[in-house]
């Protein structure tokens, strides 16, 4: 479809006008599901926004920058970082459009990048966990389109900006073990990603750099991953508690599988955190109102810690982007200390 309108997106998502409006302008009047309906219509149809105002006079032209990512959108994490960088498009003294480009596989990946690269289509791009190798790298330098990774902390040779993934294991499963927990269980995703997606892979890293530190075994029936979504992790947290010896924490990688896991343990009649604790990361504004205890990564900070970064390099800039807070636990309802050391302390008083 050429030139898709804000009226195209609208009927792809099955939603207004309005909302579709409100979405582009981060109203918090929609809810996360309607949002994600939303963007994918946007990345589907390569709708740009504010096109409909393209059509206006104008002082100044408007410049586009893109955003390229697999299907993350059922990520609530992919969509608070696209928040930030929307809000800081919006607090930007020039005119921006913001692109969206979702591409399905690696060749899909490299003709996206190839298109973009040799059509002039952004002046600008942003990465989303998506590694870039050296030829990509020089065929966007030598188009003259600056280029930021979000969620990237291992690259070092571009400008990335993300958190960094195994200080949060660590920090996620050191505050299980000053709680006094010692069987703590891992859940994640599967570790193998075709777009060498490494989240999972970090976090747990951490966790295990951590339990070897304090001499706790690392058992493999602690240990469950699968796809990202809410009853994928619940279906690996009832496997996990059916053991014969189930752990009393579980180190969930997102805030997603945590309150999957959550779900399982009520359903069974558990009490959190008296009976298990659960942990997640991300911290999202649903963590909030669930009281999640979480690990914070600054999500939308990242977001427009980017753009800003990519405007102030448009403009001439040379300063690199400036770094995230490290990680750091959010402390709520779902984690407490294990119910033997409870016992043992109520027995002594």
């Amino acid at each position: 479809m050429s030139n898709p309108t804000i009226r195209d997106v609208a009927q792809k998502a099955g939603v207004g006008i309005g909302t579709v409006s409100r979405v582009l302008n981060n109203s918090p009047l929609v809810n996360a599901n309607t949002r994600q309906r939303v963007l994918e219509a946007i990345a589907e149809l390569g709708f740009r926004p504010n096109s409909i105002a393209r059509q206006l006079p104008r002082k100044q032209r408007i410049h586009n920058i893109g955003v390229i990512t697999q299907p993350f959108f059922s990520y609530r994490s992919f969509a608070e970082r696209l928040r930030g960088v929307q809000t800081g498009l919006n607090d930007s003294e020039h005119d921006y459009e913001l692109v969206l480009y979702s591409i399905s596989s690696k060749p899909h990946y490299q003709e996206r990048l190839a298109s973009i690269a040799q059509g002039g289509s952004v002046e600008a791009l942003i990465i989303i966990d998506l590694e870039l190798s050296e030829a990509q790298k020089e065929m966007l330098r030598q188009a003259k389109i600056p280029f930021a990774g979000i969620n990237h902390l291992q690259n070092q040779d571009w400008p990335c900006i993300g958190a960094n993934n195994v200080y949060g294991g660590r920090v996620a499963t050191q505050h299980l073990i000053d709680l006094g927990h010692t069987q703590i269980a891992y859940i994640g995703d599967e570790f193998f990603d075709p777009f060498g997606f490494l989240t999972s892979r970090e976090r747990y890293q951490g966790y295990c750099e951590v339990m070897n530190e304090h001499n706790i075994p690392i058992k493999k029936n602690y240990f469950a991953v699968g796809h990202h979504d809410y009853d994928v992790a619940r279906m690996l947290c009832r496997d996990m508690l059916a053991q014969e010896s189930p752990p009393t924490a579980i180190f969930a990688m997102s805030d997603i599988q945590a309150l999957g896991c959550v779900a399982t343990c009520r359903e069974l009649g558990l009490r959190i955190p008296e009976d298990i604790s659960i942990i997640g990361y991300d911290d999202l504004e649903i963590s909030y109102h669930t009281n999640l205890t979480t690990v914070q990564q600054y999500l939308e900070l990242s977001g427009r810690v980017t753009i800003e970064y990519l405007i102030h390099h448009l403009k001439g800039g040379a300063n690199p982007p400036a770094p995230l807070p490290l990680p750091e636990v959010i402390t709520r309802q779902t984690t407490g200390i294990p119910r033997r050391i409870a016992v043992q302390a109520a027995s002594q008083n």
